[in-house]
């Protein structure tokens, strides 16, 4: 599929739930895949880029530039992702671009915005991470972190509401 273009950029993520790895250039995405998975995220990571290199003959020298999630997250899961990443591009220069968690939701909001949005997420122990966007996707002051003792969330949350829901929010997941 892929010869000797260049140019190209790559985006993994396994923060969450999910890993993903998507190929794309001028933002048209040429490959794209997202396993959920709750552990074992190295191998499945492993697996994709060998199926991405496998059907697309994209090398490393090929692309340009590597979209990395710095979180807040599973910070192993990130790292591994990070390790990954290093193996494969371990004797070619890639530019590295970094991006909030919230900044790659902002980009699933598939409506325009009028407010800010206040983010929350659940980071899979225990821990939320809150983060004010602006109607731009800009993030607005910092990241706050919390962490839930036993069921004070709930206890003091959830149960407050009379219908005992949260809105439902698909969280849109690919690294770009």
């Amino acid at each position: 599929m892929i010869s000797s273009v260049k140019n190209f950029e790559i985006g993994i993520d396994s923060s969450l739930s999910y890993c993903s790895i998507t190929l794309f250039k001028n933002e048209k995405i040429i490959w794209d895949k997202t396993v959920k998975s709750e552990y074992g995220h190295e191998k499945i990571l492993s697996e994709l880029l060998q199926n991405l290199v496998t059907k697309t003959k994209i090398k490393a020298d090929h692309i340009k530039k590597l979209h990395l999630n710095y979180g807040p997250a599973r910070f192993t899961a990130i790292r591994n992702c990070h390790s990954l990443m290093k193996g494969f591009f371990i004797d070619h220069k890639v530019e590295i671009v970094g991006y909030s968690i919230f900044e790659h939701f902002f980009l699933g909001i598939n409506k325009k915005l009028t407010k800010n949005v206040l983010c929350v997420i659940d980071t899979n122990r225990k821990d939320l991470a809150i983060q004010k966007i602006d109607t731009s996707g800009r993030l607005v002051g910092k990241t706050s972190p919390t962490k839930l003792k036993s069921n004070y969330f709930i206890k003091n949350h959830y149960k407050k509401k009379s219908y005992y829901k949260f809105p439902k929010i698909i969280y849109p997941y690919s690294p770009i």
